[in-house]
Formats: structure tokens, C-alpha cells, sequence
């Protein structure tokens, strides 16, 4: 038998990882199980998983691990209750996430428009549902990254555009 028929049979014996499980299942019990699992990275990839559903979700927003509430709001399930939460969060990545999240209300995306830090600001600016009086606010933000977001967001007028074709920040024209 050759090494390659070896190693291809004994992978076809191996019982998945508890990881892959997480990120991959579409079963609601596992997902419930593997929730409540030690290891943080297998509930990272619960929370990640788009089967996840939202009481899940709820539960894990409050995990003790950062990097878990983290890739809840990167779930396309997560629920607005949920970033509202999180948009208040004292790290500036949690808030930045919250920003980027296709699902996130103009409520909350207007509030995080005022934000200090501009990596949360740029997340608004990119969000494809940035509405575009918020674009044309951040149009002239200090931070050229920030206008960079604005100039690349699908939705932003034809005049920002033209505004901003003539930045000084070489980036953003």
C-alpha cells in the first residue's frame, strides 16, 4: 500500500473536530451543545456558523471570551438587539464590527458615524447601507482612510465622488 492510499484511508476514518462541527452544522441541537463547549474556539465557530440561531447568538454575545462575542456580530443572523449591545461596547474592534455588519440599523450606524476611533468610522462608511447624508458627513471627515470608505461605498452621490476626486489624500481620489 502506498503512503498516499494510507494517509487518504486513515482521513476517512478520522471523527471530525469538534471545530469543524461548529462551523459547519446545520443541526440546532449540536449547535446548542457545542455552545456551552469549554474550548472558546468551538463556541468562535458556533458563533460564526450562519445556522447559528439567534438565541444562541444571545447567549453567546455575553461569552466570557472576546474573540467569541467578536464573531457574533460577524454572523449574518445577529440579531439588532444584539448590536445595539455590542455598539456600546468599550472596545473600539467590537464597535468597528458592529459597523460592518450588513444588518445593522441606521439608528445605530448614525451613532457610530461620531465615533473616536476612525476604523469605526471607516466600517460605517463602507457599510453598503451607510445612508448618504451619513456619507456625505464623513465625506469630510480628518481621517483619510474614513473618506477612503466613503469614495469606495457603492451608494455614495456622484457629487462626493467629484469632492472627493480632489483630496489631497491620494488614496481616496
Amino acid at each position: 500500500m502506498l503512503i498516499k492510499d494510507l494517509i487518504k484511508s486513515e482521513a476517512l476514518k478520522a471523527k471530525p473536530s469538534k471545530k469543524y462541527i461548529a462551523e459547519n452544522t446545520k443541526s440546532v441541537k449540536t449547535l446548542e451543545k457545542l455552545s456551552k463547549d469549554s474550548d472558546s474556539l468551538v463556541r468562535y465557530y458556533v458563533a460564526k456558523n450562519p445556522n447559528c440561531p439567534v438565541e444562541i447568538l444571545k447567549k453567546l454575545s455575553n461569552d466570557s471570551d472576546y474573540y467569541v462575542r467578536l464573531n457574533v456580530t460577524y454572523n449574518p443572523n445577529c440579531p439588532v438587539e444584539i448590536l445595539e449591545k455590542l455598539s456600546n461596547d468599550s472596545d473600539y474592534s467590537m464597535r468597528r464590527n458592529v459597523a460592518e455588519n450588513p444588518n445593522c440599523p441606521v439608528e445605530i450606524i448614525e451613532k457610530l458615524s461620531n465615533d473616536s476611533y476612525w476604523n469605526v468610522r471607516f466600517s460605517v462608511a463602507y457599510n453598503p447601507n451607510c445612508p448618504v447624508e451619513i456619507l456625505e458627513k464623513l465625506s469630510d471627515d480628518s481621517n483619510g482612510s474614513v473618506r477612503f470608505g466613503v469614495a469606495y461605498n457603492q451608494n455614495c452621490p456622484v457629487e462626493t465622488l467629484e469632492k472627493l476626486s480632489k483630496d489631497y489624500f491620494c488614496d481616496v481620489r
